[in-house]
């Protein structure tokens, strides 16, 4: 007969289990977690530098833009 510890520390055992495999894996939908976007959109970024006071010079804005746009063209090249 399983005495009263027994049973208490099965119930404890088993309300554990359940609780781990509820919070295992949270809700996901591309970069968006539980409600929570995990990569930030280019108007989130300039609005931090600009508000910690990094922003760059409109040179350093346009070599930038440049290796973005050259990247794309890249990509797209090797996708056909």
């Amino acid at each position: 007969m399983i005495g009263y510890q027994g049973v208490c520390s099965g119930i404890l055992i088993l309300l554990m289990t359940a609780g781990a495999a509820v919070a295992q894996e949270a809700p996901r939908n591309g970069n968006v977690w539980n409600g929570v976007a995990h990569q930030p959109n280019p108007s989130t970024v300039q609005s931090n530098k600009e508000a910690r006071g990094v922003v760059a010079s409109p040179q350093d804005q346009m070599r930038q833009d440049d290796a973005v746009e050259s990247l794309a063209r890249e990509l797209l090249r090797k996708s056909r």
